[in-house]
């Protein structure tokens, strides 16, 4: 141990960073460190391993920063860096938190949550034994995430019946597609974001150009509801898809001089089609750079209610062994010099979730819901576009949102900006 103590000595007087004296304050409160962590090795009751203690101090350390900066193990900094290229293992679900309960969105296609049958509207009320009331979305994550071929138990109150079931579903690789895009109404499409990863403007844009083969859109509904975030770029790239000038976001750290902004750009192809964004409490950072960005170039009006306040921009530095820092480097702001940091975005209609009621008699089987239905090209050879889950028609938010767009076309209001 006193080796260890002489070490971290040695390393902080001859750090190239600083000039030290013995007076300095950083200095004894390293002495006093390792004086604490010699006499806990030495006298302790039990047996204690050194370098437990060391990545636990240290992991209180940061934590005491503030919520988002963290020291990662080995294990959680692969998943993240999993988790930005697209990809993960687990059972494939989207998941909200509403009223404190993980209700599940959707499951993924072809998953194994899908395959079980574990659909829209299921409570998902313990994970491998363990209650989720109460949890956050990341740690309800963590239980289900692991290995690929691993099992993890399930327990299920079906929406509908209110009953429990129980599934053992087997891990496997979920490729995580971060956008999901239905037609709505001819000409009004919905276009789902869940996060920002590696991918995510590039699947925006093929989406937008599959709805443009079909025909003019004449209004967008940009689902941001339960996206925490992910690469800032990629929110820019997203909102550079719709407007042509102006600034996206910028970002400011400890020195106030080096501020950084991202500009839009000229576009491929000019939008000016109408928007609404929706918007809640679990929309957060890059979703909330995208939903601030339109309000303030008066792109889109927001739909919802308030964002989750996620201003903070977090770096992640690799560290030896495996390990990795996500530490909080700077503060974003949006076009109009705004923090959103602990006050989130606040939509422009104030609308709660709430799921509509309808009889299961109220739409009747069409041709297109027989499975097998012959299908045609339109006339500018594009292909048919995926249909709108069911979810959506219980949606309030989402045919509020719709029957904006849809009465601005009827009374043909300009296009010129968003509602």
């Amino acid at each position: 141990m006193k080796y260890l103590r002489m070490l971290v000595m040695v390393l902080f007087l001859f750090s190239p960073q600083r000039a030290i004296s013995a007076s300095d304050g950083t200095y004894n409160a390293l002495r006093l460190f390792s004086d604490v962590l010699e006499e806990i090795e030495s006298s302790y009751v039990e047996e204690v391993r050194t370098q437990e203690l060391i990545e636990k101090a240290v992991m209180k350390m940061v934590d005491s920063l503030d919520p988002h900066s963290a020291l990662l193990s080995p294990k959680d900094h692969d998943e993240l860096k999993e988790d930005t290229k697209g990809k993960f293992s687990g059972v494939g679900l989207v998941l909200s938190i509403r009223d404190e309960k993980l209700v599940v969105v959707s499951p993924i296609e072809g998953s194994p949550a899908g395959k079980a049958g574990i659909d829209h509207g299921d409570i998902i009320t313990s994970i491998a034994g363990e209650k989720t009331e109460g949890l956050t979305m990341d740690e309800a994550v963590k239980l289900m995430r692991g290995p690929r071929g691993s099992l993890v138990k399930l327990t299920v109150r079906k929406k509908g019946s209110g009953k429990e079931a129980s599934y053992t579903l087997r891990r496997d690789e979920i490729p995580l597609r971060s956008v999901a895009h239905f037609e709505m109404k001819p000409g009004f499409p919905l276009v789902a974001i869940s996060s920002f990863n590696d991918g995510t403007s590039e699947e925006l844009r093929k989406a937008l150009r599959a709805h443009e083969a079909q025909g003019e859109i004449k209004g967008l509904v940009l689902d941001l509801r339960d996206n925490p975030g992910g690469i800032l770029q990629q929110a820019v790239e997203v909102v550079d898809l719709f407007i042509e000038k102006g600034v996206i976001v910028s970002i400011e750290g400890r020195d106030k001089e080096q501020k950084q902004m991202w500009q839009a750009g000229e576009s491929d192809v000019a939008r000016s089609f109408p928007m609404v964004v929706l918007i809640n409490g679990g929309s957060a950072s890059a979703s909330e750079i995208v939903a601030g960005a339109l309000k303030d170039h008066k792109r889109a009006l927001i739909l919802g209610t308030t964002s989750f306040g996620k201003g903070s921009v977090q770096n992640i530095i690799s560290l030896s062994n495996g390990y990795g820092l996500k530490l909080t480097v700077a503060l974003y702001y949006t076009p109009s010099g705004a923090s959103i940091q602990a006050r989130g975005i606040v939509p422009d209609v104030e609308l709660p979730y709430q799921e509509l009621e309808f009889e299961a008699t109220e739409e009747g089987v069409t041709e297109r819901d027989l499975p097998n239905h012959i299908t045609l090209p339109d006339a500018k050879g594009g292909s048919e576009l995926p249909k709108a889950p069911p979810q959506f028609r219980y949606d309030n938010q989402v045919q509020r949102a719709l029957e904006l767009l849809i009465s601005r076309d009827i009374f043909g209001i300009s296009k010129a900006s968003g509602l």
